[in-house]
C-alpha cells in the first residue's frame, strides 16, 4: 500500500485504541485520524466505515461526513501520499464518546470472531497496483454514501463494502476484499435506482 499498514492490527484492537485514546466527552474525526492514521490507510478507512455503518451512523450527517472523509483519504492513497490528511473543519467534527463506547462494547464479541477469520492469503489482491485500484473504488463507494443517507440504512451498503475491503487490506487477506465487492455492487445498484 502507499501508506504504512501495521501487520497484526485487528479490528478489535482498533476499536479499543479509539475507546481509550483520550478522556474527552467527544470523539473527533481528528482524533480518529491522529490515533489510527499513522497505522496506514486501511485501518483508517476501516474505522471511518464502521462509524458510518454501526449504530453511531444513526446520527444524522454521520454517514455523509464519514463518506466524504473516506473519499478524501482514499484519493491520497491513490496518489501515493504516505500519511492521510483532512481539512481542519472536518477534523473538528465529532460524535459522543459515550455512544461510541456503548457501540464498541456491543460489537466486540463479533469483532473477535471476525479477527480469527482474517489471515494472509490471495496477496495479489492486497499489494501493489491492486491497492491503488481499490483506493479508486473507495472514492466511488464513499461518494455514494451521502445521497443514500436519505434512505434508512442504505448507506450501510457502500460503507460495508469499504469496511470489508479495508479489513482485507489491513490483514493482507484478499478473500475479504472479494467479499467486500458484494455490498459494493449493492451500493451501486441502490444509487442507480435513485438517479433513474
Amino acid at each position: 500500500m502507499a501508506g504504512p499498514v501495521e501487520r497484526g492490527t485487528t479490528l478489535t484492537t482498533l476499536l479499543e485504541i479509539l475507546e481509550s485514546s483520550s478522556d474527552s466527552e467527544q470523539l473527533t474525526l481528528g482524533e480518529v485520524l491522529t490515533t489510527i492514521g499513522e497505522r496506514g490507510y486501511a485501518p483508517l478507512t476501516l474505522m471511518l466505515a464502521l462509524i458510518a455503518i454501526l449504530p453511531t451512523g444513526a446520527v444524522p450527517g454521520v454517514p455523509t461526513i464519514c463518506g466524504i472523509s473516506i473519499a478524501l483519504v482514499s484519493i491520497q492513497l491513490v496518489f501515493g501520499k504516505r500519511y492521510p490528511w483532512l481539512p481542519k473543519k472536518m477534523r473538528a467534527m465529532s460524535i459522543s464518546r459515550t455512544r461510541y463506547t456503548k457501540v464498541a462494547e456491543r460489537v466486540r464479541p463479533w469483532t473477535r470472531r471476525i479477527d480469527r477469520l482474517v489471515s494472509p492469503r490471495l496477496h495479489w489482491l492486497v499489494e501493489g497496483a491492486a491497492t491503488r485500484a481499490l483506493g479508486m473504488l473507495f472514492v466511488v463507494l464513499a461518494l455514494c454514501m451521502p445521497p443514500l443517507e436519505i434512505l434508512p440504512f442504505a448507506a450501510a451498503a457502500p460503507g460495508g463494502a469499504v469496511a470489508l475491503i479495508s479489513l482485507g487490506l489491513a490483514g493482507r487477506d484478499g478473500l475479504w476484499v472479494l467479499l467486500g465487492l458484494l455490498p459494493a455492487a449493492l451500493g451501486g445498484w441502490l444509487v442507480y435506482g435513485l438517479v433513474t
